[in-house]
């Protein structure tokens, strides 16, 4: 077995086994660090500071109670000797000489203080005792002659002694003058221990009083730290519930105030809103792409099923050009088509709520993007309609000038015009528009088609949205459109209205800052982290 030496204090060396020193060392307690929460931050701050002020406003009443005792005791020393070295001056104005040949002669007046405590002795200028009060018997006052000096020079004087038992005294000299001559001094002698007890008990008062306040003081702030931080802990255990339970639902119940903890629970409720809405339209999104996608993966899938047994039953060249095999192709060319536009305009929308869609800001002549607008919805309407179906006019077309990107403007008011074809019946108008409006210029896309509910206005901007799915999916559409052109209003900082009631046509209008209120206002903040270049 293995030893190891252990020293003790004394130096002195004993052998332990080693597995045991191991084990002693094992022992040893890790060190425990307990957080430092809020609530005891706050209650130690409030604690400390109504300590810290306690203990200022104990030591200034203090001083100044302690200063202003010393100073009445001195007052009323001064005024008693003054009194007696009156009665002594006018004793000795006839005869200066008893103060030296015959001190008992002196006769002390009769006043009150005498039947105090208060001491009186007269002191002649060598510092022997000429006369003592009947009161301060056999006491003895150590260093009484220091007070010589200031005498001689006509000063009154005052100092703190003791006595034999340890009392504090306070002996205030008076010089006794007679015939301008001093012949020496009265000293009171005054027992201040009285004084300096009240201040010891004071003193212990305050000390006792602090402590007492600091306590009590730590329990209510820990109490009111505690109420005050009840929705801070609410807060926490709502945020936990839902990061457990995955439940976006629930909601804080606070009441509503003003105060900063009212607030953030309100701005704590509108973020649960926000997260819910998001990720609810996250959810709805996957749906909706799901759906958009498989319908058109069924038709090719079903189509390429289609030619797969044709080829298998040993299809000639002939059978290939029959009209079904060619109706399969124009199906899976029509819905790989669909399906590259829908993906392509998932693409911008990604871009644009992440930042990476680049627009190119400059001037443009709104009124030549219009005019190019409108061309190439007659030849759409055209394809989708039939020649002469729908009436593509031109109406107000003022010259405006805007900041923008001209592509993407245009791409903006193609979606406005492909969708007004799309609802629009045959024998409808469409009606393009451009004016100035002070320091605003307005573009709209009027049509008579079939018009948009008022419930379903406040949706048309959703993306995959339709009020009518079937029909919409007929005519080709993916429900992204709507949401690419306010996304690229947004980058604009431009607003867009709806104005429109069914069977009674839709008019969409965009309102653009003219250049020169853009220039007047400054680079303009681009939105959704869109950068702009030149």
């Amino acid at each position: 077995m293995a030893y190891t030496a252990v020293h003790s204090d004394s130096a002195k060396a004993r052998l332990l086994p080693a597995d045991q020193s191991q084990r002693g060392a094992d022992m040893r307690l890790p060190r425990v660090a307990y957080p430092m929460t809020i609530r005891l931050r706050l209650t130690l701050w409030y604690t400390a500071l109504l300590g810290a002020t306690l203990i200022l406003f104990s030591f200034v009443f203090f001083t100044a109670l302690a200063a202003n005792l010393r100073m009445q005791t001195q007052q009323d020393a001064a005024r008693q000797a003054g009194e007696v070295a009156n009665a002594l001056s006018q004793q000795l104005q006839g005869d200066i000489l008893i103060i030296r040949n015959n001190p008992t002669r002196i006769q002390f007046p009769d006043l009150e203080f005498f039947t105090s405590s208060v001491g009186v002795q007269i002191i002649d200028l060598n510092g022997m005792i000429l006369k003592r009060s009947s009161n301060l018997g056999p006491m003895s006052v150590h260093n009484y002659s220091d007070a010589l000096d200031d005498i001689r020079n006509g000063q009154n004087h005052r100092f703190y002694t003791t006595n034999e038992t340890g009392t504090p005294l306070l002996v205030y000299s008076v010089p006794v003058v007679a015939n301008n001559t001093i012949l020496g001094a009265v000293q009171v002698i005054k027992p201040v221990g009285g004084v300096q007890g009240t201040l010891s008990q004071i003193s212990r008062y305050l000390i006792l009083g602090t402590a007492l306040s600091l306590i009590v003081a730590a329990i209510v702030g820990a109490f009111l730290a505690r109420r005050a931080l009840i929705p801070i802990d609410t807060i926490t255990n709502t945020a936990s519930a839902i990061s457990r339970t995955k439940d976006l639902s629930r909601r804080l119940n606070i009441a509503a105030d003003s105060s900063e903890v009212g607030r953030l629970a309100a701005t704590f409720n509108e973020m649960l809103d926000r997260i819910q809405q998001l990720f609810k339209t996250q959810q709805r999104l996957i749906a909706d792409v799901s759906h958009e996608l498989r319908t058109p993966l069924t038709t090719v899938q079903g189509n390429i099923e289609l030619l797969r047994r044709a080829a298998a039953a040993g299809a000639t060249h002939a059978d290939l050009a029959s009209p079904l095999v060619q109706e399969s192709l124009n199906e899976v060319e029509s819905e790989t088509v669909r399906m590259g536009a829908m993906i392509n305009d998932l693409l911008l929308l990604a871009q644009a709520d992440s930042g990476a869609l680049q627009f190119q800001m400059g001037p443009v002549e709104l009124d030549t993007v219009l005019l190019d607008v409108f061309r190439q919805t007659r030849r759409i309407a055209e394809r989708a309609k039939g020649p002469g179906a729908l009436d593509i006019r031109l109406g107000s077309e003022d010259q405006a000038l805007v900041y923008g990107d001209a592509e993407r403007l245009r791409q903006l008011l193609l979606n406005l015009a492909d969708n007004a074809v799309k609802y629009t019946p045959a024998g409808g108008a469409i009606t393009f528009s451009l004016e100035n409006a002070g320091d605003w210029v307005r573009v709209s896309v009027a049509d008579t088609g079939i018009g948009i509910s008022k419930e379903n206005q406040q949706h048309i901007f959703d993306r995959f949205y339709r009020a009518d799915k079937a029909r919409s999916r007929e005519m080709g559409g993916s429900g992204l459109g709507l949401s690419i052109v306010l996304s690229i209003a947004q980058a604009h900082n431009d607003k867009i209205t709806v104005d429109s009631e069914p069977q009674r046509g839709s008019v969409f209008t965009v309102s653009l800052p003219s250049l020169t209120a853009a220039q007047q206002k400054g680079p303009r903040p681009s939105a959704s982290g869109v950068s702009s270049g030149s």
